[in-house]
């Protein structure tokens, strides 16, 4: 199962170059992709926590109508391997689920990126406080310091410092057009 999870997030993180074959997302599936992510962002470790990764990362590279940029940024540490690190990845992909979920309730500002990522940013941290209250010693450094930067309101400048040029149309970043 761990397996399976690291390679469809392996897949979402590489840049789709095939054109979708599917229909645009349903009105029922956009609905579950958001009840989905924020399930997760209260209860990443709950079972079944996996199969709704699975199923929102699958949906996010098939579906042709909601397009999610990950960029490089300060969130970059935890989709790599790094030994005594915890949830990392689980971690990452919740950014991509929070994109998402996003777009879907505020389709009108799906060119703003700044407002974009920093739903992707939020949503981490939403998981990752509810994490630590299951976990206390899976910390971040990282993302204690956007929680901190979040506290004194300076999360989008921390974004638009941090991940210049992820609005640049002529700059594609990782995982681009997913």
């Amino acid at each position: 199962m761990k397996r399976t999870f690291f390679l469809a997030l392996s897949l979402l993180l590489a840049p789709v170059t095939a054109l979708a074959t599917r229909g645009p997302s349903t009105p029922a599936e956009r609905r579950k992709a958001v009840e989905a992510t924020r399930k997760l962002e209260q209860e990443p470790l709950a079972p079944g926590a996996n199969a709704s990764r699975k199923w929102l990362l699958q949906w996010i590279q098939e579906i042709p109508d909601i397009n999610v940029r990950s960029c490089s940024g300060p969130l970059d540490s935890l989709a790599q391997d790094q030994e005594g690190e915890r949830h990392g990845r689980q971690l990452y992909a919740q950014s991509v689920f929070g994109m998402a979920a996003f777009l879907v309730e505020h389709p009108r500002q799906k060119d703003d990126w700044v407002a974009v990522q920093a739903a992707g940013i939020e949503s981490v941290l939403r998981a990752y406080r509810s994490l630590l209250k299951q976990e206390p010693g899976a910390r971040w450094k990282e993302l204690d310091l956007l929680l901190e930067a979040r506290q004194q309101g300076k999360l989008e400048q921390v974004i638009e410092e941090t991940m210049e040029g992820c609005g640049d149309e002529a700059q594609p970043a990782p995982g681009d057009a997913i």
